[in-house]
């Protein structure tokens, strides 16, 4: 009996449309934890579980141009190649920093506090983009060390400028 491939999304597009159900499914969720009867801080809790849940299983499956499909990754590896972990962990970083300034500038004087239940959703979410942010720089770190990079031959020659 032959080995059947493991699942996995190469295509653009298609992660495109997995990033968009997952998140939609995470809301869907979510809202039912809500429609249940859920507190906002076990509502985020949720929240921040699918999500993370669904990026879990992401970099498990997506497979970027010209790497091995068959294989698994490395546990820490969250991309195919360094460069889009660099800038994908430097855009969470980003995305958590501003959810800090957002509650630590009213804190301080600058602006209002939002209310009680948009506390919990920028500290749920400042935790989630905090996380993600450690995960793709440390993949970037381990796999320039490891000497990974996108072979020449697979790099786009379009350019939008």
């Amino acid at each position: 009996m032959g080995r059947t491939s493991a699942f996995r999304i190469v295509r653009w597009e298609r992660k495109l449309l997995y990033i968009a159900v997952a998140w939609m499914v995470a809301i869907a969720i979510a809202d039912l934890s809500r429609a249940l009867g859920a507190t906002e801080v076990a509502y985020e809790l949720v929240n921040t579980l699918v999500n993370l849940a669904a990026f879990a299983f992401a970099v498990r499956v997506f497979r970027g141009q010209g790497e091995p499909v068959d294989p698994p990754r490395a546990w820490w590896r969250m991309t195919a190649w360094p460069a889009l972990s660099r800038r994908l962990g430097i855009l969470f970083a980003v995305l958590a920093a501003m959810g800090v300034l957002g509650l630590a500038l009213p804190a301080a004087g600058v602006g209002q506090l939002p209310r009680a239940a948009s506390v919990a959703l920028v500290i749920g979410g400042s935790v989630q983009m905090a996380l993600l942010a450690t995960l793709y720089l440390n993949s970037a770190v381990r796999m320039a060390r490891l000497g990974i990079a996108k072979p020449e031959r697979f790099r786009s020659s379009i350019r939008l400028t």
